[in-house]
């Protein structure tokens, strides 16, 4: 089983790509769904997953600027 986090400030998608993961992905296991990049990161900290589904475009903090404040990326990455 795969540990999975969706991070993305539209709550729509995150609902809808967590569904879809688990019609069609049993493997992955969504462990969080953040609506913030702040709460992202302290997740991403938190529960060291497996695979992070990173939203480019929110406010305060991007996709790209969340990552840059990760020491060691020890996780698949995809951008959604």
């Amino acid at each position: 089983m795969l540990k999975a986090i969706i991070i993305d400030d539209e709550p729509d998608c995150v609902k809808l790509l967590a569904l879809q993961l688990k019609m069609y992905c049993p493997q992955v296991q969504v462990m969080a769904e953040c609506t913030s990049s702040e709460q992202g990161l302290l997740t991403i900290k938190e529960l060291q997953p497996d695979i992070v589904f990173l939203d480019i475009e929110m406010p305060v903090m991007n996709g790209f600027q969340l990552l840059e404040k990760i020491n060691h990326i020890n996780f698949s990455l995809v951008f959604v």
